[in-house]
């Protein structure tokens, strides 16, 4: 993900890149400094939902999402953060 484009926002760091498929993948990098393993598969299952749910599903991308703040561990709020990600991404994609 060296090559890849980078957007920051609500917490969250999301890098992505064109993969050359007709389907986007995810990639979670939550590390041990966001409380315990409950605490941080919670925060990975809410933003694998938010995935999921949302159209940047069909872009052949590669994601990646990265938690930079603590604040990303409410799930809630994760879950809208990576959407309003998703939606930057598609825009910008979609130019």
């Amino acid at each position: 993900m060296r090559r890849a484009r980078r957007i920051v926002r609500h917490g969250l760091r999301l890098c992505y890149r064109a993969n050359g498929r007709e389907h986007a993948r995810l990639g979670l990098a939550v590390s041990r400094r966001y409380g315990n393993a409950v605490q941080r598969n919670r925060l990975k299952r809410c933003l694998r939902s938010a995935f999921r749910q949302h159209p940047v599903r069909t872009y052949g991308l590669d994601l990646l999402l990265i938690p930079q703040a603590e604040a990303a561990v409410l799930s809630r709020s994760a879950f809208r953060a990576a959407n309003a990600l998703f939606d930057l991404v598609v825009q910008r994609v979609a130019l």
